[in-house]
Order: structure tokens, then C-alpha cells, then sequence
């Protein structure tokens, strides 16, 4: 990591927010039918806090795009300042690098310099994409830096990016894109709302459950402190018969085997596979057919009955969590696997392979003994500490302590990056002393 880069965070650059601004938006409005809602959203005229859930890697330009002219200094996970161009790309457009779900002083004064000189900041409270597109939660501490803050928030509420580019697999796929922005919180409501009010009000926008209807409301960011403002119900319009639908796209289940591990008919795991629109047991047989507004149809000629099948992916998602829970309990048996671990060796040139070792998993935390940098190492992360797993799929899953970061590739199965960030997060709720996710 650049030193000038963790020390000084800029004003994101003028003209480069311009021409992204002036490439993308029609790009957007064109390939995604994008809409854009800011009809309960006033603009203030100092610093601003923007959260906004997480459904994919285009996520950063849609909420950029949906504020502008306003510029936003958001926080992004630190891995990407690993890479070129992204290490010298970001800190133009003001991105502040942070250690998810680690405590990182840095990344906080970095924020607190942000606002103190009149900046609007990005935050997407998640701190990685939502692996079946439902809103997971977020980390209790973001409440507390909105309540010290204490600056006027709003919020994004993303719509349809997730069928349009899950992050399961590559590229996109043309669709319908919705972005509500609205208004959250005043500076007067901050001052008499309790940090747990805040994550609840926070939670309850970015999942989608505050939609209570109010037409005609005036915006509400001068409102008594006892009400944040409400979003308004998406109107009907072409293609959102209340799911968000792909548009003419090929190949729709390819690449679900990377979030999805188990079978719901058999219960084997890394049984799935796909082609086309179709995800198939190879031990079972049960096959489903994902339409383009992200249902499941069940095969007639599949082996299992149609009941058992779930009828859209984050049903599936959901009993598959109820599964993995089933493995965890106090004093279980360590879940173990072989990896080779990554880190950032030299900056700008991305994760490197620096040892490798069995990780394993417990009520207690996780544990390497392995090799790191050619030195026999036993590194041990407690439950406590690892709140949450990032993964990029059929790839690598991620720790983040005391301010450094690995990567666990598994060596025999790729595929089961998934299975261990799932268990992690569980772990983490069952067996924390004290969890501090929310959701």
C-alpha cells in the first residue's frame, strides 16, 4: 500500500468524475433501463453520509452516478488497492481503503477528515456483495460512526443489479436497474437517536422493509427526529411485474455452483452443475430450469418431486445456510481444508501465493499450521475477531486482522470457497461472546 495513500485522502477528481459520468450514464440507462428515484432526497448544502446496499461490483457507479453532481469519497475494501490500475484509479476518485470487519483507526480518521472538511462520504454498510442478492446485514460499529459523525445521511436503495451482474459469475446481463435515493437522517434526529436506532433504521431501508407509502410527502431531512423518511413504493412499470427481470439473456444458472454447494433433493455437496439456464444434480438427478425473472421452474423429468425444489436461488441459499448450521455446535470437530494463503507481497501486483497450510474452523475461531513466507507458522484467529468472510467465488475466501489481510484458496476443491465463508459467518453467530452483526 502506497504511504501517500493511507495519509492523504483527496477530493475525488473533477474531471474524472465528469467523464465517467458522461460514458457510463447512457451505458446505463441503455443496457439496464436504469431508473433513478430522488424524489424523497434533498441534497444539503455541507457533508453528507451515503450508505446504500450491496448487490454487485457495479454498485460504486450506480450510486455515483444517481448523486452527481456531487462527488463521494467512499470506502472500499483494501484488497483493491492491491492492483493495478485500481491502485492509482482510486485514490483519484477519493476511495478510502479499509480492513472489512477489522477494527482500522486509519480508515476512521481517514472518514472523520473527509467530513470535517465539508465532504460527502459512500458507505456500503454490508462490506461485500450480497451472495444471493438479499441484503446481509452489517457490523454495529456502523452506527456508531453515523451517531459520532452526526451529519445529515441518505440512503440507496439498489434494485435489480443483482440479476443483472451477480457476482457469482462473469460479465453482465441486460436488465432492469432501479435506485431510490432518499433521505435517512437529520442532524437534529442523530442527536437524540440511540446507536442501536440507527442500525435498525439503517438495516430496515437497505433490506428494502422501509417501503411505507407516503404520496406526496414533503422530504424529510428537517423532520422531527422521530421518523426517518420512508421510501415510496416502486411505481409498475415495463419489466418489474413486481421482480426485476433479465432482458434476452443466455446462459442465466452459469456459474450458480459457485455460491450454491449443496443439493436441496439429495443433500450431497458439489453435486451441482451447470449449462445454459439449467442447474442439475449430477448425483440425483434434480435439475431446475432459472427463468429470467430469477424463479425456479422444476424439471418434470427430474428425479425429485417438484415440492422439494426451491423456487428461487435465495430460497435455495436459505436452506443451505439451515444445512451448514447443522455442522456447527460447541465442541465440534475442527472443519478443516488445505490451502495455499495470499497476501499482498509487493503493491500494485495483486494477491501472491506466500505459503500454504491447513486452516481449520471451530466454536473457538480459526486456526493455519502451515507456511508463511518459508517460515513454520501457527496463526490463530478467534471467533470474536472474524465476523464476516469475504470471498471471491471458485476462488479464494478472506480474513482480515489486525490490519492484514489473507486470501485461503483451497486447494482440492475451489468451489468450496462458499461453504467456508458460510460456515464462518455462522460460526461467528452461534459462538461469539458478544456478535456484533446485525440482520
Amino acid at each position: 500500500m502506497n504511504k501517500k495513500t493511507r495519509k492523504t485522502i483527496k477530493t475525488p477528481n473533477g474531471l474524472l468524475y465528469f467523464l465517467v459520468y458522461i460514458l457510463f450514464y447512457p451505458f446505463l440507462k441503455t443496457v439496464f433501463r436504469l431508473e433513478v428515484d430522488r424524489s424523497a432526497y434533498r441534497p444539503p448544502k455541507g457533508p453528507l453520509i451515503v450508505v446504500s446496499n450491496h448487490q454487485s461490483f457495479m454498485d460504486f457507479l450506480l450510486v455515483m452516478l444517481t448523486v452527481y453532481p456531487r462527488r463521494l469519497n467512499a470506502v472500499a475494501a483494501q484488497k483493491f488497492f492491491y492492483y493495478r490500475p485500481l491502485n492509482w484509479l482510486l485514490p483519484m476518485m477519493g476511495a478510502i481503503p479499509k480492513c472489512l470487519f477489522d477494527p482500522d483507526p486509519r480508515s476512521i480518521k481517514q472518514i472523520m477528515a473527509v467530513i470535517k472538511r465539508g465532504g460527502r462520504l459512500l458507505l456500503f454498510p454490508e462490506g461485500r456483495c450480497a451472495t444471493d442478492g438479499v441484503y446481509a446485514g452489517m457490523h454495529r460499529a456502523t452506527g456508531k460512526l453515523v451517531s459520532k459523525l452526526k451529519v445529515p445521511v441518505a440512503s440507496c436503495h439498489i434494485e435489480g443489479a443483482y440479476n443483472c451482474m451477480p457476482f457469482w459469475r462473469k460479465g453482465f446481463r441486460r436488465g432492469h436497474i432501479r435506485v431510490t435515493l432518499a433521505d435517512l437522517f437529520s442532524e437534529e434526529a442523530l442527536q437524540t437517536l440511540t446507536v442501536d436506532e440507527i442500525n435498525q433504521r439503517i438495516d430496515d431501508r437497505l433490506s428494502g422493509a422501509d417501503k411505507t407509502p407516503q404520496p406526496n410527502a414533503p422530504p424529510q431531512m428537517n423532520a422531527l427526529p422521530q421518523s426517518a423518511a420512508p421510501l415510496q413504493p416502486a411505481a409498475p412499470g415495463p419489466g418489474r411485474p413486481g421482480t426485476f427481470r433479465v432482458f434476452r439473456a443466455k446462459k442465466l444458472a452459469e456459474g450458480l455452483q459457485n455460491i450454491l454447494f449443496w443439493c436441496a433433493c439429495c443433500g450431497m455437496e458439489f453435486t451441482l452443475e451447470t449449462e445454459g439456464n439449467m442447474v442439475r444434480c449430477s448425483n440425483c438427478g434434480a435439475a431446475a430450469t432459472l427463468g429470467r425473472d430469477g424463479t425456479l421452474t422444476h424439471e418434470p423429468t427430474s428425479a425429485a418431486p417438484a415440492s422439494v425444489m426451491p423456487l428461487t436461488i435465495q430460497e435455495w441459499f436459505k436452506k443451505q445456510n439451515e444445512y451448514a448450521k447443522q455442522l456447527l455446535c460447541v465442541g465440534m470437530a475442527p472443519v478443516c481444508v488445505s490451502v495455499v494463503v495470499r497476501t499482498c507481497l509487493n503493491p500494485g501486483k495483486g494477491l501472491e501465493p506466500c505459503g500454504r497450510g491447513v486452516l481449520s474452523l471451530d466454536s473457538s475461531g480459526w486456526r493455519l499450521d502451515g507456511e508463511i513466507v518459508e517460515d513454520n507458522v501457527q496463526m490463530f484467529f478467534p471467533i470474536d475477531a472474524v465476523p464476516a468472510i469475504p470471498f471471491d467465488p471458485d476462488d479464494n475466501f478472506q480474513i482480515y486482522s489486525g490490519g492484514k489481510f489473507y486470501a485461503f484458496t483451497p486447494i482440492e476443491n475451489s468451489r468450496s470457497c462458499v461453504k467456508f465463508a458460510v460456515l464462518g459467518e455462522l460460526a461467528y453467530r452461534l459462538f461469539a461472546s458478544n456478535p456484533q452483526m446485525t440482520g
